[in-house]
């Protein structure tokens, strides 16, 4: 409970010049929990300040300035009344007196806590369906494509299952775990038994409910929510390690690019930067005309929308060999740089004409640039059966082969992690074991014999030394 405050005479002119001049207010109770302060001024002939103090609880308090205080005739209070109600001051009051002092006191420690209660209110309505709903609101308003993405995937797992309707402050780690016991491929009322979510699924589906239920818990305040799905929604572990069958040797790798130009250029185009850069689908779909440099070896890779805001660069630099270049070249010709290097054909269905008895058609409607994975599904797996290669590798192993085959080279990994815009914990987290493979090739090549070298190697040695000097000499 709160402490308790001597009383101080302070409700006349007179009282209050009495009262030794201070930076720390003297306080008055005048409700319960409720307390007006008055600061007398140190400095001389300047009036004193009214202040308001309410109990919080374990020795908290929370301070708000009123006005100041008709410490001088020439001062006149303009607390007038605004109207006839009872404890109600007029707006944007300068100065005041010792009873309209106390009258805001009260009013405004009134006003506070009638919004704590609201507020509670509020917090006890929250469920995890409105928590999601306002989640899928805020993805849709940074990114349309993106926040389809989650409410596709939210609205599929959690709004129609029964966890949807648990109050937020009464959420338990079991709702959360007998929810995830549901949860299989296909959704609910899916009949028979459907395989279960794959790891990186589970992964996204988590990490969205987490975000959501998060970010509706810190701002209802509720600590106890906060542990709770911390604790509930944790990732399954190993869910996005880079598996050993996805990473493909050069040769599968290049009898893929070849297999993807032969079921479509434009897709092979595509097969092909991602397999030569390593990037992400969507750096590459923004590829302009401009970012290929045929003159210096290389093309631009925008930095993606991952990680933090504030990367400091937005292209990252990326060799390509000759023959990549020779085949991208022909994209360039006769465009304008803003354009995207990378395009398709977009089909639309026709109406058909039923009088002649055609039936509606898919006909090219214009090229556009690749935007989802979605578009790749088709042509991706058409080129897996013909490069005679599993048929459950995704696009990402053309990512995941890039990465590897910089830390095989020796590559430095803070080199490989910027080239392919990720950051070298993530490198040395999702590749450790190739990390290790690499370092260890390295190693070898500094590890010297202990037994002495035979006469002919001594020989050659040195004749190889003394080559270095004269040439050194020379230049």
């Amino acid at each position: 409970m709160a402490k308790r405050v001597k009383e101080v005479a302070m409700n006349t002119r007179t009282a209050r010049m009495k009262l030794t001049p201070r930076h720390k207010p003297y306080f008055r109770l005048v409700a319960e929990g409720v307390h007006i302060g008055y600061r007398r001024s140190t400095v001389a002939k300047r009036a004193g300040t009214w202040m308001a103090r309410r109990f919080l609880g374990a020795g908290t308090y929370e301070t708000a300035l009123l006005a100041t205080a008709d410490d001088a005739p020439d001062m006149p209070s303009d607390g007038v009344k605004a109207d006839d109600t009872p404890g109600k001051l007029s707006d944007g009051v300068k100065t005041m007196t010792f009873d309209e002092a106390q009258i805001a006191a009260r009013a405004w420690a009134g006003g506070k806590a009638a919004a704590i209660r609201a507020a509670a209110a509020q917090t006890a309505a929250v469920t995890v369906r409105s928590a999601v709903q306002a989640y899928i609101a805020m993805r849709l308003t940074r990114s349309a494509r993106a926040g389809r993405d989650a409410e596709l995937r939210l609205g599929h797992h959690v709004l129609a299952a029964p966890l949807a309707d648990v109050v937020l402050s009464e959420l338990t780690e079991k709702h959360l775990a007998d929810w995830q016991g549901t949860l299989q491929r296909g959704g609910r009322g899916v009949k028979g038994d459907a395989p279960a979510l794959a790891p990186a699924t589970l992964a996204r589906l988590l990490n969205d409910l987490r975000a959501a239920l998060t970010a509706a818990a810190r701002k209802g305040r509720l600590p106890g929510a906060l542990a709770t799905i911390s604790e509930g929604l944790r990732a399954p572990k190993g869910h996005n390690r880079a598996r050993e069958k996805q990473v493909l040797p050069d040769g599968d790798v290049r009898r893929l690019v070849e297999a993807a130009y032969g079921v479509d250029e434009d897709f092979g185009a595509l097969v092909m930067v991602l397999a030569s850069t390593g990037s992400r689908l969507d750096q590459a779909a923004r590829l302009t005309v401009a970012d290929l440099q045929p003159g210096n070896r290389r093309v631009m890779i925008p930095v993606s929308a991952k990680g933090r805001a504030d990367k400091q660069q937005e292209k990252i630099a990326t060799p390509l060999p000759d023959d990549v270049l020779a085949r991208l070249r022909p994209l360039v010709a006769g465009r304008r740089g803003h354009e995207r290097l990378l395009l398709r054909w977009h089909h639309e269905q026709n109406g058909g004409d039923r009088e002649a008895g055609k039936l509606p058609a898919w006909v090219r409607a214009g090229r556009r640039p690749w935007t989802v994975s979605a578009e790749m599904s088709r042509p991706w797996h058409a080129a897996l059966l013909a490069a005679e290669l599993p048929g459950d590798l995704t696009p990402y192993c053309l990512r995941h082969s890039s990465i590897v085959r910089g830390l095989r080279a020796g590559l430095p990994v803070r080199l490989v992690a910027e080239v392919h815009d990720t950051s070298v914990g993530m490198v040395e987290k999702h590749y450790g074991a190739f990390v290790t493979h690499a370092m260890e090739d390295l190693l070898r090549r500094a590890v010297v014999p202990m037994a002495p070298p035979a006469p002919a190697d001594v020989a050659s040695l040195d004749a190889a030394r003394a080559k270095g000097i004269r040439e050194t000499l020379a230049g």
